[in-house]
Parts: structure tokens; sequence; C-alpha cells
């Protein structure tokens, strides 16, 4: 009757409760039934019915709890995968395309706020990614954080692929590398290692 008892309340804690509430309440039942075959009255059906009750507490814990917040981490997950295939969807959406011209709050950034240089294209192997390494510094007086498009350009002016890279807390004076252009297709890399990188827009978060 006792482990009967503790089986029910420690179907009501979170984490290790519900698992441990099924251990001791399968005891308190089985005691219980042992208890019942040798007379000892009442303390023997209490025994059996808490630990019933303290079972059928976990696995409605376990169910009604666990599961949904496994479901939501699931959700999370999927939501965070998809949010960033969207964002390389988004990113390519121009290719084939005239690339398109840089606006002016972006021009006034790359002449005020930020300087970027680019290097060279390595194409892709089975083994690694592409890569175009882009060097960023802070020219302003505080620290930022950038959003950065980047369009790769063939000698037509049409745009070839797209990229974006993101520099958060760049302190004033201070530079850093990023990789874009990981994932471009084998039947773009002829052209993207004739290509030249121009930007298309700079977004400034202080």
């Amino acid at each position: 009757m006792v482990l009967g008892i503790i089986a029910v309340v420690a179907a009501l804690v979170p984490n290790a409760g519900p698992a441990m509430a099924m251990l001791l309440g399968l005891a308190a039942l089985v005691l219980g039934i042992v208890g019942l075959v040798k007379n000892h009255g009442w303390r023997a059906i209490a025994s059996m019915t808490l630990g019933v009750v303290a079972l059928v507490v976990a696995v409605v814990m376990t169910v009604a709890v666990y599961g949904p917040l496994k479901d939501a981490a699931a959700s999370a997950a999927s939501a965070a995968s998809a949010a960033s295939a969207a964002n390389s969807i988004l990113a390519s959406a121009n290719a084939g395309q005239p690339a398109p011209s840089a606006d002016a709050e972006t021009q006034r950034a790359l002449k005020n706020q930020l300087r970027v240089w680019f290097g060279n294209f390595t194409p892709g192997t089975e083994s690694d990614w592409s890569s175009v390494p882009v060097t960023v510094t802070n020219i302003s007086q505080q620290r930022e954080s950038y959003s950065i498009s980047i369009s790769a350009v063939n000698a037509n002016g049409t745009e070839v692929e797209a990229d974006s890279i993101y520099i958060p807390n760049l302190e004033a004076g201070q530079s850093t590398a990023k990789t874009a252009f990981k994932y471009i297709d084998t039947d773009k890399m002829d052209a993207m290692k004739s290509a030249t990188y121009t930007i298309t827009r700079v977004l400034v978060i202080s």
C-alpha cells in the first residue's frame, strides 16, 4: 500500500516520475495480489487499487504531456529545415535573369558602413562543397550585423547564381571571413569559374 501511494505521487512528477511510477505501481499491484491471497484484507485491495491508479496516471502523463512536447520539438526542427530551404530558393530565384542592381540604401552601406572582398571560386568535389571566400570589414563607428545578398554574374550581365550571408555583431574596424556559394549545381560550375560577384542588397542591423 505504501508503494502504491508513492507510485501515485511519482506519476505526477515531471521527467523521471512516470517511469518510476510504472515500476512502483507494478510492484504495488503484485504485492497487493500476494496480500490478497494471504488474506490481508483491505490493505491488499488498497495496494492493488493504488498500483493500478499509478500505472494509469503514469501512462496518461506520458502520452498527454511528453508526446506533445516531442511532437513540438519535431515540428520546430521541421520548420527550421523548411525555412533554410526557403531561404536557399529565394536566394537563387533570379538565376538566369539579369542581375538586380543595388538600391540606394545598399550603395550607402557599401560606402559608409562596410567593405566586402571576394576570393576565387573553388568548384565542389565529391567530398567537399563549392566555395567563394568573402571578407567583410565593418568601417562604421559601432558594432553592426549585416545580411548581404550576392549575385554571381557572367560576362553578359546574366545572373548565374545567387546567395546570401549573415554577419552577426561585427565590431567597428573588425573583419570576418565567410563562405558563399557552397551549393552549386554541376551544370553551373564552369559559369561560376568565370563569374564576377556583385552585392545586390545589404541590410544593416544595428
